[in-house]
């Protein structure tokens, strides 16, 4: 179970069609312990296999958002299940958009589990460091691939062969921060983008995700993209965005 009590690993929210994942460590910056990483697996089948929810948020208390996988676990050789890159991996191929919610600073691992995130929100305040180098260490390959898929190379090597801190204001610019805004209306803003996902056909929304996640990669299988554009014309959400247009109103979508 790791070094800490069950009752401070990550919990799961859900309401109406959002979902919140919020890690709850803040005495130790939210680093993620063995039993955490169990935990937060446990909560992405949940998501899985619930077809009411539209969007995840992944946030954290305190004023460190997350600084990753504890090392000291790692240090002595403790080998939970599921690796960090596994949830990592996990998180990234959630069926709905996910949002993490930076309103603290985001360290180690952590800044991994966030860019694994559709969308990153975070203040103006909170900075960024990856120090894996600075131990010695190579990020593994699905990390690396989904920075520089997310970011581009060059911003990836900024972060990684520096191990510099790096403010939010360059966050933003380089692509890493999909929106940057005041802590005093951070939360405001995260409602507005749940509930404007929410509002949207979920079949779309899905098939657009992986979509896109298919053209960003090494080889982008259009035909695959084509498909899925194909099938959503087809689809009962199509039909009712249509029918809503006819009756002047707005389409009411259906869990799928």
């Amino acid at each position: 179970m790791g070094l800490d009590d069950k009752g401070d690993v990550p919990r799961l929210e859900v309401t109406g069609h959002q979902a919140r994942l919020v890690l709850q460590r803040p005495e130790k910056r939210n680093r993620l312990e063995p039993a955490d990483l169990e935990e937060i697996m446990g909560h992405l089948d949940e998501i899985e296999n619930n077809t009411s929810i539209r969007v995840v948020t992944l946030e954290a208390e305190g004023p460190s958002w997350c600084s990753g996988y504890h090392l000291g676990a790692l240090a002595e050789g403790e080998r939970p299940q599921f690796g960090f890159g596994d949830v990592c991996d996990a998180l990234a191929a959630v069926r709905v958009p996910t949002i993490a919610v930076l309103g603290g600073n985001v360290h180690g691992g952590g800044t991994d589990l966030a860019v694994a995130c559709d969308l990153r929100v975070g203040t103006e305040d909170i900075v960024l460091q990856m120090p894996a180098a600075r131990i010695g260490l190579q990020y593994y390959a699905s990390g690396l691939r989904r920075f520089v898929q997310r970011i581009g190379a060059a911003a990836t090597k900024r972060i990684f062969l520096t191990s510099e801190t790096i403010t939010a204001e360059e966050l933003l610019r380089v692509g890493y921060l999909t929106e940057m805004v005041s802590e005093s209306v951070l939360d405001t803003r995260i409602d507005e983008l749940c509930t404007a996902i929410s509002s949207l056909s979920p079949n779309a929304v899905k098939l657009t995700k992986i979509a896109i996640d298919n053209l960003s990669g090494v080889s982008p299988d259009l035909e695959a993209v084509q498909h899925g554009h194909l099938e959503s014309l087809r689809s009962a959400d199509h039909r009712e965005a249509m029918q809503a247009i006819k009756e002047r109103r707005a389409p009411i979508f259906l869990d799928e």
